[in-house]
C-alpha cells in the first residue's frame, strides 16, 4: 500500500522559473507537514562547455563557478529558512542531471521530489523535459512537478482520475492521506472510453468504494463518471479545471522500461497539459502478478 509521505523533500534546483516555484510548493508542503528540504544542484558539464549555462561567468575558471553556485544555493536556503521555518539542506554535484537526481533520492531517502517540468536545458521540450520524464519513471519515491502556471500554493481541491485497471487504484490511500493532511477535498473521476460504457456499474461500485475510506478519514469526496472520452488526458484535465482543483495525483507506468518509453502517453499529455501541479505515483511492483497488458494506468487514445 502506498501512503503519503513528505517527510524528505528534494528540489532539483537549475534557477530556472519553474525550479524557483518548485521551491515554492516544497517548501510549503515542509512547513504543512513537517518535512525537511534537501535543494540539489547539479553542474552540467555538458552545458558549462557549451558556455550556455549562467554565460555571466567565466566557465573556463570551475573553482569561481562552483563557489557562485554554493553561494547562490544558501541564499535561497536561508530564505526559505527564514520564510518557513524549515530544516534545509543544500547540496551540490556534478553530472548528468535526471541521474544525479535519481542517485540522490536514494542516497537521502528522499520520500518525495517536487521539481519544474522544464529545466537543466536551453531548449523545452514540446511535452515534458527528458529529466523530469527520466526522474518520475526511475526515482524511488513520489515524484510533483508543475509548469509555470502552478503559481497557486496550497491544495484544497485534489483530484484522482481512476480508470477500469488494477493499478490505476493504488493512488487511492495516498490522495486520502493527502486530503485529510491539507484537510482537502477529495475528487474522484471515472475516466470510460468510447467501448466502455458496459464498465459503468463496475466504475461507480469501485467510486462507492472510494467514498466509505475517504469517510473513514473524514475526507469530503466527490465523484463523476466520465464517458465516451476520446481522450481521457484532456478529460481529466478540463475536469480539473471545472472543479478548480489545485492538485492531481495520477500513476506512473510500471512497464516503462519494457516498453521503451519513459512514460505512458496519458500521464505525459496530463504534466504537459496541467495548469495545477501534478504528483505521479509510482505502482508498488508484484513480479508475480503483474498483467503488463493493463499497467498503462489511464492511457489516452
Amino acid at each position: 500500500m502506498i501512503h503519503f509521505n513528505s517527510s524528505k523533500i528534494l528540489i532539483p534546483v537549475d534557477f530556472s522559473e519553474t525550479s524557483m516555484l518548485a521551491i515554492t510548493h516544497g517548501a510549503f508542503l515542509a512547513q504543512f507537514t513537517k518535512g525537511d528540504v534537501y535543494l540539489l544542484h547539479i553542474i552540467n558539464s555538458t552545458f558549462t562547455k557549451q558556455n550556455v549555462f549562467m554565460p555571466i561567468l567565466k566557465l573556463e575558471d570551475p573553482e569561481a563557478f562552483e563557489k557562485k553556485i554554493e553561494a547562490r544555493m544558501n541564499e535561497l536556503a536561508n530564505e526559505i529558512k527564514s520564510e518557513y521555518g524549515v530544516k534545509v539542506e543544500c547540496i551540490i554535484k556534478t553530472g548528468s542531471p535526471a541521474s544525479e537526481i535519481i542517485d540522490t533520492v536514494s542516497e537521502i531517502g528522499a520520500s518525495l521530489v517536487v521539481m519544474g517540468t522544464h529545466g537543466y536545458s536551453p531548449i523545452e521540450e514540446l511535452v515534458i523535459g527528458s529529466n523530469a520524464l527520466r526522474v518520475i519513471t526511475k526515482a524511488n519515491c513520489q515524484v510533483m512537478t508543475m509548469s509555470k502556471a502552478a503559481t497557486h500554493k496550497g491544495y484544497n481541491r485534489i483530484v484522482i482520475p481512476i480508470d477500469n485497471s488494477g493499478h490505476s487504484r493504488q493512488k487511492v490511500v495516498y490522495a486520502i492521506e493527502l486530503a485529510k493532511q491539507f484537510s482537502a477535498h477529495l475528487y474522484a473521476v471515472a475516466l470510460l472510453g468510447p467501448d466502455e460504457e458496459k464498465d459503468k456499474p463496475a466504475m461507480e461500485l469501485i467510486l462507492h468504494q472510494i467514498e466509505k475510506l475517504a469517510k473513514d478519514k473524514n475526507v469530503t469526496y466527490t465523484s463523476e463518471v466520465l464517458s465516451d472520452l476520446k481522450n481521457r488526458a484532456t478529460a481529466t484535465v478540463n475536469y480539473s479545471e471545472k472543479v478548480g482543483a489545485d492538485l492531481l495525483v495520477i500513476m506512473s507506468d510500471q512497464d516503462a522500461e519494457i516498453s521503451g518509453f519513459f512514460l505512458g502517453p496519458y500521464a505525459q499529455q496530463v504534466i504537459h497539459l496541467s495548469k495545477i501541479p501534478v504528483i505521479t505515483v509510482k505502482p508498488e511492483e508484484h513480479p508475480e502478478n503483474i498483467n503488463f497488458t493493463i499497467l498503462s494506468g489511464t492511457s489516452g487514445f
